[in-house]
């Protein structure tokens, strides 16, 4: 029974994904380690808890059972199947596959580092490494602080902003400037503080709710994972209540709570404020790829969708979080430098391996050099990176690989 949603949920998302065959070239790569939250279109997102060994992948989705599933091999990347469902990736993008529909997802936040608290002019803001955030904010003649919660995420529109999307459909943006400072679109700076500030405090949290064996499961509508419900407070008042409205342990409920966040990141209820048996979360939005740390293939340049005899020498490239990108142009390797800022994105080529391949592959790799050099903007829509020149040209479309 627990396959179901699934299938709706890849079928819904169908028509906003292509899903690219997996490049056979092999390219052994780690699995994740942890728990990491996968953006996928149309703002339908699942965490994946990869275990120590990296033997077993745990998918979890707001409002549907767990389902575990164990490490196979895979040419290149990683890949978990049970026979029926099989999550496969490379770096920070994947593709879910379930009775033979794809979509393709990629990680949100920044998985592995350590949470990272901001503050300035009254706002303190903690960005999670799972692509969540919590704020606090100081309100003229109030003693009770503003707080909110929601996700973040590096959006590139142009130059590149770091962008929070909390309760009431708020959004704020902010311009990174090196590692230890925000700047909002008013000018007021947050400076990165020494220690995380986890921001407890009584939050006012909508969600879907569930019973399970070792306890209560509550996804708040606006964060789109999974938490632990912590014993105590009114936490039996809502598990009574869901008991007494649903006729099933797997069927998730529309509740609303006043709670909080533990030293374990599980939710703490105070009050149990109401449920909804029809009640839905509103769809969370998009996330676009991440522009760092993707592989990139190219699908368009200067307005044509070159033909290759050998799909696997498309050109392609990657950036790290250095300032540094490498490339293929189809026939030659390449590195170099790259400055991403609010004023947009520029390329600056280093060394280059001198291959002589076939004319149709050297007429490509020319054309490609020179769109590379001409990009002076950046645009990212879910999968796909547009790369532009300062006339507003598209130069290259772009796609994440996702397998």
């Amino acid at each position: 029974m627990k396959r179901l949603p699934l299938l709706l949920l890849l079928a819904a998302s169908a028509a906003a994904a292509q899903v690219s065959s997996s490049d056979p070239r092999p390219s052994p790569m780690p699995a994740p380690r942890g728990e990491v939250m996968y953006s996928c279109p149309g703002g339908m997102d699942f965490a994946s808890s990869f275990s120590d060994d990296g033997d077993q992948a745990t998918l979890r989705m707001p409002g549907q059972p767990d389902i575990d599933l164990s490490r196979v091999s895979a040419g290149s990347g990683f890949a978990y199947s049970d026979s029926y469902y099989e999550l496969r990736g490379r770096g920070r993008e994947v593709t879910l596959t379930a009775a033979g529909r794809s979509m393709r997802c990629h990680a949100a936040g920044r998985p592995g580092d350590p949470p990272r608290t901001y503050e300035g002019g009254g706002l303190t803001v903690t960005l999670f490494p799972d692509g969540t955030f919590r704020l606090r904010e100081k309100r003229d003649g109030s003693t009770d602080p503003l707080l909110d919660l929601g996700e973040w995420a590096q959006e590139v529109e142009g130059g590149v902003r770091l962008v929070l999307r909390g309760g009431a459909g708020s959004r704020r943006a902010f311009r990174e400037i090196g590692t230890d400072k925000l700047v909002a679109d008013d000018g007021s700076e947050l400076a990165q503080a020494a220690t995380p500030d986890p921001i407890d405090g009584r939050f006012r949290l909508s969600g879907m709710y569930r019973d399970a064996q070792d306890g209560g499961l509550f996804a708040p509508c606006l964060v789109g994972r999974t938490y632990g419900v912590a014993p105590g407070g009114a936490e039996p008042e809502l598990e009574k209540a869901w008991v007494d409205a649903t006729p099933s342990r797997e069927t998730s409920l529309y509740v609303e709570i006043i709670g909080g966040f533990d030293g374990n990141n599980s939710v703490t209820v105070d009050r149990f404020l109401g449920l909804k048996r029809g009640g839905a979360c509103p769809a969370l939005a998009s996330r676009g790829s991440a522009l760092r740390d993707t592989e990139w293939r190219l699908v368009e340049l200067d307005g044509e969708r070159p033909a290759f005899e050998d799909w696997r020498r498309r050109p392609l490239m990657r950036l790290d979080d250095l300032g540094k990108f490498t490339a293929s142009t189809g026939c030659n390797t390449m590195g170099g430098d790259y400055v991403l800022d609010p004023a947009g994105l520029r390329f600056t080529p280093g060394p280059m391996t001198m291959m002589a391949c076939a004319p149709a592959e050297m007429a490509i790799e020319k054309r490609f050099l020179a769109a590379l050099d001409a990009i002076r903007t950046a645009q990212i829509s879910g999968t796909t990176l547009d790369l532009i020149d300062a006339a507003g040209k598209r130069r290259m479309r772009l796609e994440a690989r996702g397998s």
